[in-house]
């Protein structure tokens, strides 16, 4: 019996090499190969075709879309500024930050959706801002704001009562406006730490 199975490995050895190696780990598809590992050539890179008068103006026109979609963003982020800036221009001392941080709050109390804030929507925009001023003296600027009476103001009116709330002394923000500017500064202080830096901070 051991004669016979020494007989037949000595058989096999003719057939295999031992070890037996392995075939490489490879990470390309088999047919992308030929049977000596040669790379095989697609048939795009055999047969070109020749593309139409339809497929030329398809390109183009597709072509063309994509460039008037660019230029039509470009128009966009280019009259965002200019609107900023004249908003800018209109309330000397405040900045592209506070106004954005003040058109991000509107926004977020516009509870009805509809771009105007009623009494209690301005009153909860001062209470984020932290200003501590009375219920009595608010109704008294948010009424003086609301021209037409009708219990709303617009996001042009809400800019204007936030930024004259508070007399100026000597041509210098003060109260509400001011504070306006100093939120808007620790907003942006915050956004430019890293992770790291916010954990060191405690602001998580």
């Amino acid at each position: 019996m051991g004669h016979h199975i020494s007989t037949l490995f000595s058989s096999l050895g003719r057939f295999f090499e031992y070890p037996v190696k392995r075939k490489p780990i490879c990470f390309y598809r088999q047919e992308d190969f030929t049977a000596t590992g040669e790379p095989q050539r697609k048939v795009a890179d055999t047969q070109k075709t020749t593309k139409t008068d339809y497929d030329k103006l398809v390109e183009l026109f597709y072509k063309r879309l994509a460039e008037q979609r660019q230029y039509n963003q470009e128009m966009k982020e280019q009259d965002r500024r200019w609107s900023m800036q004249k908003v800018v221009e209109r309330f000397p001392g405040w900045n592209e930050v506070t106004i954005a941080n003040l058109h991000s709050l509107f926004l977020l109390f516009d509870n009805q959706s509809n771009g105007m804030l009623g009494f209690d929507d301005f009153c909860a925009v001062l209470e984020s801002l932290g200003d501590e001023s009375s219920m009595e003296l608010r109704k008294e600027k948010f009424n003086a704001a609301d021209s037409d009476n009708d219990g709303w103001i617009t996001y042009d009116d809400f800019l204007s009562l936030v930024y004259h709330f508070s007399p100026q002394e000597n041509g210098n923000l003060t109260g509400l406006a001011q504070l306006c500017n100093d939120v808007a500064d620790n907003i942006q202080f915050v956004s430019n730490l890293t992770v790291g830096e916010q954990l060191e901070y405690g602001l998580f």
